[in-house]
């Protein structure tokens, strides 16, 4: 029996659904394409609808994998509000995570930041890294790739790695980690390292990264990388709820309170231990 609530959704959402191709990448634009957004969720409703049982388990985390994974990720929205009229209109990200915890989901990380492919984390081909942003600004991620001496390698058959020396060099992630966020962040395989911005965001939305503060690098290899990188606590990083804490919860066990980072097993894990301390 189709769900009656789904099937009211579904016809609102049709009378107002708005069809948009114009979807960007890791490496497009900063920003949310709405239009696609709103593609996203009536395609995500259709799935819940016809994919299986209502309110099944594995449905849900399929329909979620493809929405949360792929359709929101390609339209660059993964840190910004729902844009459906039937909708809380909350951040995508913690709607995702509601959705992996209530339902252990097998695979947490459809809800990470992923800056090295526009959709599936393939953590064969990827590194993880947890993010814990205490601090007020937003953080711009900037890849340097392996790269060889070219003279050497051609005059003498040796490999030297160059560091990268110019804003062209660098693999630049545009999806931007915002303030008091805690998300793993999927990097190519092949990072040497990563370059992290300090950057704010103006009324207009725009964002700028400050060239006065210096970046902040993390060096690894293909085998041997950080397990977290955190941005160290401040008095803004005191939290009074879990609405605070976009990504984690406020661990009131702690004093003063502050947001629980998140850890490399707690995102490699299944979606009911999301949340584990």
């Amino acid at each position: 029996m189709i769900n009656v609530e789904f099937t009211v959704n579904f016809l609102v959402l049709l009378s107002i659904f708005i069809f948009c191709d114009s979807y960007g990448g890791y490496l497009g634009p900063v920003g949310c394409d709405t239009k696609a957004a709103l593609k996203c969720e009536y395609e995500f409703l259709l799935c819940k609808l016809f994919n299986g049982p209502a309110n099944d388990r594995s449905t849900l985390c399929s329909c979620a994998r493809q929405f949360y994974g792929v359709c929101i990720r390609l339209a660059g929205c993964e840190t910004t509000n729902e844009v459906g009229p039937l909708t809380k209109h909350e951040i995508y990200m913690k709607t995702c995570i509601d959705l992996i915890m209530s339902n252990d989901c097998p695979d947490p990380l459809i809800c990470a930041i992923n800056c090295a492919s526009d959709t599936d984390v393939n953590t064969n081909e990827m590194k993880i890294i947890p993010f814990n942003n205490y601090g007020t600004s937003y953080l711009r991620i900037r890849v340097c790739l392996f790269k060889v001496h070219s003279t050497r390698l051609a005059r003498y058959a040796t490999v030297d790695q160059v560091a990268c020396t110019s804003a062209t060099d660098f693999q630049i992630c545009s999806r931007l980690i915002t303030p008091l966020t805690f998300v793993p962040v999927a990097l190519p395989i092949n990072t040497t390292y990563v370059e992290i911005d300090t950057c704010t965001k103006d009324s207009d939305d725009q964002f700028t990264c400050l060239p006065f503060v210096p970046p902040s690098r993390i060096y690894g290899n293909k085998f041997i990388f950080p397990n977290s990188y955190d941005i160290a606590t401040t008095n803004n990083s005191v939290c009074a709820s879990d609405a605070d804490c976009l990504g984690s919860f406020c661990a009131f066990r702690m004093h003063p309170p502050i947001c629980a980072p998140k850890t490399l097993k707690q995102v490699t894990s299944s979606g009911a231990t999301y949340f584990s301390f």
